[in-house]
């Protein structure tokens, strides 16, 4: 999709979503306490470094060599493009990209990268649905909330299941990749200790935001809607998330009895603080 589709998109969706409850979302912004925020800035360095080491590990499962400052360094600098970009994924494509031109075979690099990220979706997918599960929904909500969830679970399970069976059946190189690099006890019990402390940390981090603003509602109640939210900003339609984040932000929040304003704040944080936790990618870009 062109650069410019998705930069409408994602500013055609903040105007929409600032339409209906803008002056709310100004005043909470207004009165912000900075000191949430202070906070949330050493859980997104912890969340890169560990980003950084979980795909240093998935490199050398699968035979390729990384050192700590350049994982570290292309994360940085991957997140960095992430954020200016849209689509959300071309920094990750370009660190896999830039690794292989060391090695004499490319598509090891590109199977670590693309086996880092999936480790850490599956992560946050088990936190979301735990979340969703275990949060004190308000009244008739509560009885409508197991069915979704058990779906939901049912369904990315047999997704899962159906993406193996295509990787074994037609890309036999990757299914050995991902049995390397996840799937062995040992690997996967890595990956899911790895994986696990990253979306806690991004978790953290939108946390922050929310208190930031002062939230109403019970935090186990807004802490299960942080990681659906997260997971619209992976569809490709915007710039870093823009538009998708606050306008789940503006659906969810009142679905679970909150005020939209305060969903919104607190996405519009979130993405402030998430370019400004990647500006260390600027270090990296200089140096190269």
């Amino acid at each position: 999709m062109p650069r410019l589709i998705r930069l409408s998109i994602s500013i055609g969706l903040i105007i929409a979503v600032m339409s209906q409850v803008g002056g709310e979302v100004i005043d909470r912004l207004r009165a912000v306490d900075w000191r949430w925020l202070l906070l949330a800035l050493p859980l997104t360095i912890a969340q890169v470094a560990m980003s950084a080491a979980r795909w240093r590990y998935t490199a050398q499962r699968l035979g390729v060599t990384l050192s700590r400052g350049q994982a570290l360094s292309e994360y940085y600098l991957a997140t960095l493009v992430n954020q200016l970009l849209p689509g959300g994924m071309v920094g990750d494509a370009q660190r896999a990209w830039r690794h292989s031109n060391q090695m004499a075979q490319r598509s090891p690099a590109f199977q670590a990268v693309v086996i880092e990220r999936f480790s850490g979706q599956m992560a946050m997918a088990v936190i979301a649905l735990l979340a969703w599960a275990l949060a004190p929904w308000p009244g008739a909500l509560a009885l409508g909330v197991s069915a979704p969830v058990m779906s939901a679970s049912a369904a990315g399970l047999l997704l899962v299941a159906a993406a193996g069976w295509l990787l074994h059946r037609q890309a036999p190189s990757w299914w050995q990749a991902l049995q390397q690099a996840l799937l062995t006890p040992t690997a996967l019990a890595v990956q899911s200790v790895a994986s696990l402390s990253v979306a806690l940390s991004i978790i953290g981090v939108y946390a922050c935001c929310v208190l930031a603003g002062a939230p109403t509602g019970p935090p186990l109640l807004w802490l299960a809607l942080i990681p659906v939210v997260l997971f619209a900003m992976v569809v490709p339609l915007s710039i870093a998330g823009w538009g998708l984040r606050e306008s789940a932000a503006a659906l969810l929040w009142p679905l679970a009895g909150l005020p939209a304003a305060e969903g919104v704040a607190a996405a519009i944080l979130y993405g402030g603080l998430s370019l400004v936790a990647s500006l260390p990618g600027v270090i990296a870009l200089l140096r190269r």
